[in-house]
């Protein structure tokens, strides 16, 4: 991986921790005090990452569609950052139960 592409998968999961958590702001002064809460707030999390996949997904059938490689490569930089985010916070053990 070049070190263009290395900036430009950094940019993307930092914006992708600014939309969590800035969707999360209201929980922000919550504590976890129990596994009951913790697992509580990772399949959450983790539902909100399902779901910005699934909107990145769409943005590159649209990129796709009109011929854009460069915003479809980008796009599909950032699913892999998020996906990677996943898969190394094992989601899909919270997801579904």
């Amino acid at each position: 991986m070049g070190l263009v592409q290395k900036l430009i998968y950094r940019k993307a999961l930092i914006c992708l921790f600014v939309i969590i958590f800035s969707l999360h702001i209201s929980t922000a002064n919550a504590s976890i005090e129990t596994n009951i809460d913790a697992r509580r707030f990772l399949s959450s999390y983790c539902v909100t990452l399902v779901n910005e996949i699934e909107k990145s997904y769409q943005k590159q059938l649209d990129a796709i569609e009109n011929n854009k490689m460069i915003e479809f490569t980008k796009v599909s930089k950032y699913i892999y950052g998020v996906s990677d985010l996943y898969d190394n916070l094992d989601c899909s053990i919270y997801i579904d139960r």
